[in-house]
């Protein structure tokens, strides 16, 4: 069974990343809705840019994510072998 001291490691790193992804969803909800607002094609533009850099932090936090997991899930099998 895996240790209890790594099922506490990866929750509190799961939820340190689950916080971080908060500020940039917020980000990315507000900048496209001030674009979608905006009848300015250049305003238009910057809140899609500012989206994009917003969802490329959200894409490497998951990815964070989905490594602390992976490496959780690993060593669960090798202690369980």
């Amino acid at each position: 069974m895996i240790s209890e001291t790594n099922t506490d490691a990866v929750i509190e790193n799961i939820d340190v990343a689950l916080h971080l992804l908060c500020q940039p969803l917020t980000v990315l909800q507000c900048r496209l809705a001030l674009g979608d607002l905006s009848s300015d094609p250049q305003a238009m533009r910057e809140a899609i840019r500012e989206g994009l850099l917003q969802c490329a932090r959200l894409n490497h936090t998951v990815d964070e994510m989905r490594m602390m997991l992976q490496e959780a899930i690993e060593n669960k099998a090798r202690i369980n072998r």
